[in-house]
């Protein structure tokens, strides 16, 4: 259920970088997610559905994901890859004693897409 509040986040903090350029309204949210998360793509979409479906601000806004790779480090041989699995095998000696970087980050917001006045008096000139 934390997925709410993650979401949530993503949603503030692309309504104040919006805002702080002088945009009218979120049009896309650009994310990377890593194996580290644990949650999926679905319930962030699901959650965003919920949380900015009624708010004029977000409404029509589409999310973009790019995934990424996570540094791992085998617990039995010590062997370090990077990896885009969740719960990954060690591909040195096959353990699934592995642990995802603790410092790496589970899902960000890499940019924003947004509608502004000068597009939205543009397009009306343009009519």
């Amino acid at each position: 259920m934390h997925e709410l509040g993650i979401t949530q986040g993503i949603i503030d903090r692309a309504r104040e970088a919006a805002l702080a350029n002088g945009g009218r309204r979120v049009t896309d949210l650009f994310l990377t997610m890593t194996p580290a998360a644990d949650f999926s793509q679905e319930s962030i979409e699901m959650y965003f559905e919920m949380l900015a479906g009624e708010d004029d601000f977000f409404r029509g806004a589409a999310l973009h994901f790019d995934h990424k790779l996570v540094a791992a480090t085998c617990l039995s041989c010590s062997d370090e890859f990077n990896t885009d699995a969740p719960q990954p095998v060690c591909p040195q000696c096959g353990s699934l004693l592995v642990q995802l970087d603790p410092d790496a980050p589970m899902v960000v917001l890499t940019d924003v897409g947004i509608d502004d006045a000068e597009d939205d008096e543009a397009r009306s000139a343009e009519r």
